[in-house]
């Protein structure tokens, strides 16, 4: 009599994971942002760039926008993957907004295209009182591997940057935080914050760690700045994810003379993995389709 053998075993169990979506390659790349120096041949601007309001504070503010057809980055001249979101630059006394709004070529330290923001005065910036806040997201129709649609399980995030604060307080923070969003609703920012006040940052969260995240709704259409006072962190299921990304913030700090830069920050590189999810119709008949296969090897081997 003939018995079910190691490779009749893993013949099933390979066909069992095919047939209920589980991936025996790992997980698959959504986004993948550098590190490259090869997706603009020179400085490029955002599509879309900040306007200015008030006359103390002097506010400059490129409103959120997730629209498809409206993103931040670059519609010509840029070969990257596409963004979204928004920024603000608030100035209590001395009116210079945005100096940089760009795809910055070559940038240091390591000679890549950054997704660049910077506020620049050639005076300094004693006397007046600064805060920034934004966000940029990547979309899942713009997510590779074939997952551009259909229910997407987040694996892990991972990004490098470049930050930079002219404050006397070497204390400020310049703080960072994931960003996602599910089912096309409510975006939701991580209860753990990151040091972007460092001129070479890499930040990562995968396996059990992203898992036992805890994560507050953000509305940005509202309000760019997130206020962590009033928000409530709780955990969340990381399935059904349609947007990844990176807010980032600094809420009050005090300008100094000694740099013309009141901040800049670029983001070096931004990657993002994930694994398709079945629909629920789409897994019952797969796992009975996979039950007619177990019962064809069990039968098999019982009349040999």
């Amino acid at each position: 009599m003939k018995t079910c053998t190691p490779q009749h075993l893993l013949t099933l169990g390979t066909l069992m994971a095919v047939l209920t979506g589980a991936s025996t390659l790992g997980a698959t790349t959504l986004i993948d942002y550098g590190p490259s120096s090869s997706y603009v041949s020179g400085d490029v601007n955002f599509a879309r760039t900040a306007g200015s309001t008030g006359t103390g504070p002097f506010i400059f503010r490129r409103s959120f926008n997730d629209s498809s057809a409206d993103p931040l980055s670059p519609t010509s001249a840029y070969s990257g993957p596409t963004f979204y979101g928004g920024y603000q630059f608030i100035s209590s006394s001395i009116d210079q907004g945005f100096s940089r709004q760009q795809i910055r070529n070559n940038a240091s330290p390591d000679t890549t295209d950054q997704i660049y923001l910077q506020s620049f005065n050639s005076g300094g910036w004693l006397g007046s009182d600064l805060s920034l806040a934004g966000v940029y997201i990547f979309k899942q129709d713009d997510f590779g591997g074939g997952l551009d649609t259909g229910s997407v399980a987040l694996d892990g995030i991972s990004f490098s940057t470049t930050g930079f604060i002219n404050s006397a307080d070497g204390t400020i923070n310049f703080d960072g935080r994931y960003v996602v969003q599910i089912d096309n609703g409510d975006y939701y920012l991580s209860q753990t914050t990151l040091d972007l006040r460092q001129n070479n940052g890499s930040f990562s969260i995968s396996g059990t760690t992203l898992e036992n995240e805890l994560w507050a709704v953000y509305n940005p259409s509202i309000d760019l700045d997130f206020d962590e006072g009033s928000a409530s962190f709780n955990s969340l299921s990381l399935t059904g994810v349609t947007a990844i990304g990176l807010y980032f913030e600094e809420n009050s700090w005090a300008g100094t003379d000694a740099s013309s830069t009141a901040y800049g920050l670029g983001v070096r590189s931004f990657q993002a993995t994930g694994t398709s999810i079945p629909e629920p119709s789409t897994s019952v008949l797969l796992m009975g389709l996979g039950g007619i296969i177990a019962a064809a090897f069990i039968k098999r081997r019982r009349s040999n």
